[in-house]
């Protein structure tokens, strides 16, 4: 059996038994799925896995589009990557935006010519009004959770490695994912190992005390953070701006000093570090943080970059003389086949998803799907490390080196 070792159980419980919005080919059809929707639920409506690269409007909609078809109950729509959403004016309304309302730290609103946040929330600014919508919305009922999980060993998939949030929920509809994996512990179908996004050393160490103390197939595995964003949303840190958004070279979510802080909690509890980076700037600075740990005594096998999608040859060469490990997701390569070349330009090109160049180099490499960004049958990621899609076909790897990223892992 396989293991996916990036997977979010309760975003995938939540795509399974919600709104799914991936395949819409234009906005009336995300409208019109969105409106029937809400004929099936009371409360807010919440939609995920939007993707404005297929959509014939080539955007993302705005409040406007969405107030046009519910104005009296608020809507929140997840773009597929998870750090991009779209409110519509009643959610905006109930979190308390408006013109005078600053961007949070780590995230932004996208505003109209008046300085009104339009609807379009970018990375923590996701959080400002999900966590305002969240006490009215309908969560998976815990058979509805169970019954999503168990699709995965239909796929090979015997265990994941699980991230779920001590405080705040990275899915709407969950108050304390923590808690609620800790209460269906006894009955889950898959084994969990548990990475705990938390803020503060003492909510990691009480996550760790709450899963050791369970009765079933979870243990605790250590503490995951954000360092940027996504390809897809432009927030990913990068050292120059995107192609088509020469604007912007992201967004940096991670705070140097809290996160060295945090790493040395999880290595302090046994856990591991797991700091998702996706842009190559992010990704040298979760190596800045790294490397302050490794001077403080840690193991290496212990610290991990999460995605590592864009990576130039010094990285790469860094990574490997670490002796850390990446954790990437090759799924990746199917979603961006038509994108990523206009996110990047052709000279960054080269530098993306490079698994030949990391294996060659020594660094260890795991696979996810990052679920439900991707979905998690494992074959998918397996043929996409193999076939690449189009993408730097030289760092392809062999059927075998592909599977083995889905490997449990040892101990």
């Amino acid at each position: 059996m396989y293991h996916d070792h990036h997977f979010h159980p309760f975003g995938y419980a939540s795509l399974v038994n919600g709104l799914e919005l991936m395949y819409a080919a234009s906005l009336d059809e995300v409208m019109s799925r969105v409106s029937e929707r809400g004929e099936h639920v009371e409360g807010p409506i919440i939609g995920q896995r939007l993707n404005d690269e297929t959509l014939r409007e080539a955007r993302l909609p705005t409040a406007v589009d969405i107030d046009d078809v519910i104005s009296d109950r608020p809507v929140l729509l997840y773009r597929y990557c998870g750090h991009i959403a779209v409110a519509n004016s009643k959610a905006m309304q109930i979190a308390g935006l408006s013109a005078d309302t600053p961007d949070p730290d780590g995230g932004g609103f996208d505003r109209d010519p008046s300085g009104k946040p339009n609807g379009i929330l970018r990375e923590t600014a996701v959080g400002v009004v999900s966590h305002a919508l969240a006490p009215d919305i309908e969560a998976p009922t815990d058979t509805e959770i169970i019954t999503a999980l168990s699709r995965l060993p239909k796929m090979g998939i015997g265990s994941v490695t699980g991230i779920v949030s001590m405080g705040e929920p990275v899915w709407c509809g969950v108050s304390n994912e923590v808690e609620t994996l800790v209460r269906l512990a006894p009955d889950l179908p898959i084994d969990i190992d548990v990475l705990v996004i938390a803020a503060h050393p003492t909510d990691l160490a009480e996550a760790k005390d709450l899963i050791d103390r369970a009765e079933g197939r979870i243990r605790f595995h250590g503490w995951k953070e954000f360092a940027d964003g996504s390809l897809g949303g432009h927030t990913a840190a990068m050292h120059a701006p995107f192609a088509d958004r020469p604007d912007t070279m992201g967004t940096d979510r991670l705070d140097f000093a809290q996160a060295a802080e945090m790493g040395q909690a999880a290595l302090d509890l046994d856990g591991i570090v797991a700091i998702h980076a996706i842009g190559d700037r992010a990704n040298d600075t979760v190596l800045d943080v790294y490397d302050q740990l490794l001077r403080q005594g840690a193991d290496p096998s212990r610290l991990r970059v999460e995605h590592a999608s864009i990576l130039t040859n010094p990285t790469i060469d860094r990574m490997a003389d670490m002796g850390i490990a990446a954790s990437v997701q090759p799924a990746f390569l199917a979603s961006e086949e038509t994108w990523l070349e206009k996110r990047l330009g052709p000279e960054r090109m080269s530098r993306a998803y490079p698994f030949r160049s990391l294996l060659d180099a020594g660094v260890p490499l795991l696979g996810g799907s990052d679920s439900p960004v991707e979905l998690p049958d494992p074959e998918t990621g397996i043929n996409a490390a193999v076939v690449r899609h189009g993408i730097n076909t030289d760092q392809a790897l062999t059927r075998d080196q592909a599977e083995a990223l889905f490997n449990p892992p040892s101990g």
